[in-house]
Formats: C-alpha cells, sequence, structure tokens
C-alpha cells in the first residue's frame, strides 16, 4: 500500500491540497472548525505522518514561539524595557531549542499582520498599547487562534482562554517612591509621561496620583514623544514656562528623568534642593553613564524568562498553572531625592 501524501489526504476529506497543507503546518487562520477536524480525521484514518514529525498531528511542534509587540512607534526595540524583556525571552526560549518570532505592530493593524493571517507558531506573547478597550479587543483576536498565550503587563480579563498574565509591581514601586517624593514635603509636582498609552504607564501615574493628591501636592501631568529627547525637554520646559519651577518632578521612565536631570542643570537648578527628581526601570545602562538617579529597578529581563518557561510548561502540561504573575519592582536609592 502507498504511503499517504498531502493529495490522497486531501482527496479522503474532499477539501484542496492547499487546506491540507495549511492544517498540518499549524495553519488556522480562515479554517472552520468542521473542515479542521474533518482533515485530522482523514490524517488519522490514513496514518499519514508530515515529514517533519513522527508524532500525532495534534502535537506536532515547530518550536517557535511569537511575540507580537503592539506598539505605534516605528523605534520600539529602541524602548530599553521591550529589548530587556525580549532579551530575556528570547535567550531562554533558545536555551529550550525554540526559536522566538518576533513582531511590531501597530495597535489598528492587528488583524492584517503576519501573526494572525500565518500563525505557524507553537504558543504566543503580547505586548500591548493602546486604550483598556484596544487592548482587549487584540487580545480576543489573538485568542481566537488557539494557541496558549503569555501576556506581559496587562491584567487578566474574562472571555481570554488560555492565557497567562505576567506584570511587574509597577503601582507598588510608583507609591514608594512618591512617599520618598513627600518626605521632602513638596508643594508642587510634575509627573511627565509618555504619549503611548501602556497599561504599565497608567498604573504608575494612578499610583502616583493617589499618593501625592491626598498630601496637598499640587499635581500636573503631561504627555510627550519619549523617542526624541529634545521632544521631552520641549515638553517639560513648556510646562516650567507656564506653571514655574515644580518641587518635584516625576518621569515614568528613566529617560523622562534623565533628560530633565540635563534641563534643570541648563537652568541652574539643584537637584535635589530646588527640584527633586526620581525615574523608572534602572536598567544598566545608567550605571554606565554614572547616573546616581532615584528610581526603580524593573525585572524585564526576568519577566521574558518568567514568560517564556511558563509558556513551553504550558505546551508540556497542557494548561496554565496560574493565570496572572508579578514580580517585585526593587526602589533604587539615589541623590536625585
Amino acid at each position: 500500500m502507498a504511503k499517504p501524501n498531502l493529495h490522497t489526504v486531501a482527496a479522503h476529506a474532499g477539501v484542496s491540497i492547499a487546506t491540507v497543507s495549511k492544517i498540518v503546518n499549524g495553519v488556522r487562520y480562515g479554517i472552520s472548525e468542521a473542515t479542521l477536524e474533518k482533515v485530522l480525521a482523514s490524517v488519522q484514518e490514513l496514518g499519514y505522518r508530515p515529514n517533519r514529525a513522527g508524532r500525532g498531528l495534534r502535537t506536532l511542534r515547530r518550536s517557535i514561539i511569537g511575540m507580537a509587540i503592539v506598539d505605534p512607534s516605528p523605534t520600539f526595540l529602541a524602548d530599553p524595557f521591550t529589548t530587556n524583556l525580549v532579551a530575556g525571552l528570547s535567550n531562554y526560549l533558545s536555551e529550550q531549542g525554540f526559536g522566538l518570532l518576533l513582531h511590531g505592530i501597530k495597535p489598528k493593524h492587528v488583524d492584517a499582520s503576519f501573526l494572525v493571517k500565518e500563525n505557524v507558531v507553537d504558543g504566543l506573547c503580547l505586548m500591548l498599547s493602546g486604550s483598556a478597550q484596544l487592548r482587549l479587543q487584540n487580545t480576543r483576536l489573538f485568542s481566537t487562534l488557539s494557541h496558549p498565550m503569555v501576556v506581559f503587563q496587562d491584567h487578566a480579563a474574562e472571555g481570554i482562554p488560555d492565557a497567562c498574565f505576567v506584570n511587574q509591581d509597577d503601582a507598588g514601586a510608583a507609591r514608594e517612591l512618591a512617599r520618598q517624593v513627600l518626605a521632602r514635603k513638596p508643594r508642587t509636582a510634575l509627573i511627565v509621561i509618555p504619549d503611548i498609552f501602556w497599561p504599565a504607564i497608567e498604573l504608575r501615574l494612578e499610583a502616583f496620583w493617589q499618593t501625592l493628591k491626598p498630601a496637598g501636592v499640587a499635581t500636573k501631568i503631561i504627555r510627550c514623544d519619549e523617542s526624541n529627547p529634545m521632544a521631552i525637554a520641549r515638553a517639560i520646559e513648556d510646562a516650567i514656562e507656564r506653571t514655574g519651577l515644580p518641587d518635584v518632578i516625576i518621569g515614568a521612565n528613566d529617560k523622562i528623568a534623565i533628560v530633565a536631570l540635563h534641563l534643570l542643570e541648563e537652568r541652574g537648578a539643584r537637584v535635589p534642593e530646588d527640584v527633586a527628581v526620581t525615574g523608572f526601570n534602572a536598567f544598566a545602562s545608567n550605571d554606565y553613564a554614572g547616573l546616581d538617579l532615584t528610581t526603580a529597578r524593573s525585572p524585564a529581563y526576568e519577566m521574558g524568562e518568567l514568560g517564556g518557561k511558563l509558556l513551553l510548561e504550558r505546551l508540556e502540561a497542557g494548561r496554565f498553572e496560574k493565570q496572572e504573575y508579578t514580580l517585585p519592582v526593587r526602589i533604587v536609592p539615589g541623590a536625585t531625592v
């Protein structure tokens, strides 16, 4: 008896060869559940096995994990949080014999992205910007691909099956930074955040606001293009020109805080005597630059490692042990508060 191939499976299932080829290569996008079941039944009955593996079709592995970074910025990989998280994820997967398929996607173009249309991975990792509604919409879209997912820096939502959410304690660290600032008894504060909506930034902002406001600190919030140091400086300068020099400048990340420090130096303002400054993330580049910034150390690399570990464990066990994990964020005392 001749060994079954794509042609015999297609004839047996009553579908096209292209449809069988898609299914045996793990592509599910655009294929109905009825067609999928029909092809799988024919594969089993005929004893067909793809050349790449001798395992059952439902457990066929390509050893590839997809990573979707939904970010409107064309320079998304220049962000140190993103690069650290992706490095942790990629290095862990590589050690386990898996590859990482990385895609930057604009928030409103998710449905047309390669990872959706050509669903050729074993599992997915997501990091999403945008409003809460848009993030939920895009997470649900990815969940229809029927792959296990790890979502970074967002919290568990209803109606998202087979997903695990990995976060850092942004709110807790922001509250602690705000308490350190309050020890200086400030009257005014300027909080500077990116103009891209990231859930982690929103958590930090809410924690800063809820801690400073009850203490009577007059707090102003401004957004800036964090990808451009000149745009950051211009936004801070405009705020100072309108309302005067604040007692504290809180940067939503270290890049913003560092620009603020340079700007204050140019204006002849003393830090922290005239203006205190805080940042957030504390990546290694701060140490190389010799900065003594009061900030919080993000475990972005460890988050990437954990996400990879959880996803591969899910592929073996068939389910995630927990739905949500939150890693601690350590405060780094410095000379700027």
